[in-house]
């Protein structure tokens, strides 16, 4: 109950493209890790199978070949033609919606102990209490809407955070959802 988070550190990479990153620092990937070794099974079965994004067992080759068999499957072995949309979300990790994505969590959320550490890392402003790595320069390269240090409070997860990607696989299952049970989109 008196667990503080610690300094992130920010920095910039440039491949495959430009981004910053925020590293937490040992301690507060170990709160990470517990945070998602208790939640990530609680999500996991309600995902549609075709998420693949930081899932055990579900990674860039298990998607391939998700992606090869649908093709196959939809075009009848390449007899017939098909259509497909390759779609992005635009900025995402900086355009999440904290509040909305507490409410995602809290669905399966139990212990009041965990609820408070998945709040508090939620919610924690890593600009606050970092220390930066990268030259100013190099910051100045990533575009401003990709930004942490542009978002408004209430928005953006830290690229760099196991939680932050298991977040954003929580966040974004309800479009998957919406996609595979309204949409009716097969693969």
């Amino acid at each position: 109950g008196n667990y503080q988070i610690g300094r992130s550190f920010a920095f910039v990479v440039e491949q495959p493209k430009i981004r910053e990153i925020w590293a937490a620092t040992f301690r507060d990937r170990v709160v990470h890790h517990v945070i998602y070794n208790r939640l990530s099974p609680r999500f996991y079965p309600g995902f549609i199978q075709n998420t693949f994004a930081c899932i055990p067992g579900r990674g860039s080759l298990a998607g391939s070949n998700a992606l090869w068999s649908g093709m196959r499957s939809i075009s009848r072995n390449w007899e017939k033609p098909a259509y497909y949309l390759g779609a992005d979300v635009r900025n995402y990790f900086v355009s999440i919606h904290k509040p909305t994505l507490f409410e995602l969590l809290s669905e399966k959320i139990r212990e009041p102990w965990l609820s408070e550490l998945t709040w508090q890392v939620l919610f924690h402003d890593p600009k606050m209490n970092c220390s930066v790595k990268s030259k100013p320069e190099a910051f100045g390269r990533v575009p401003r809407h990709k930004s942490l240090w542009n978002a408004p409070i209430d928005r953006g997860l830290p690229i760099g955070n196991l939680t932050s990607q298991f977040f954003a696989n929580v966040y974004l299952n309800e479009l998957d959802q919406f996609a595979k049970h309204q949409l009716r989109a097969r693969y």
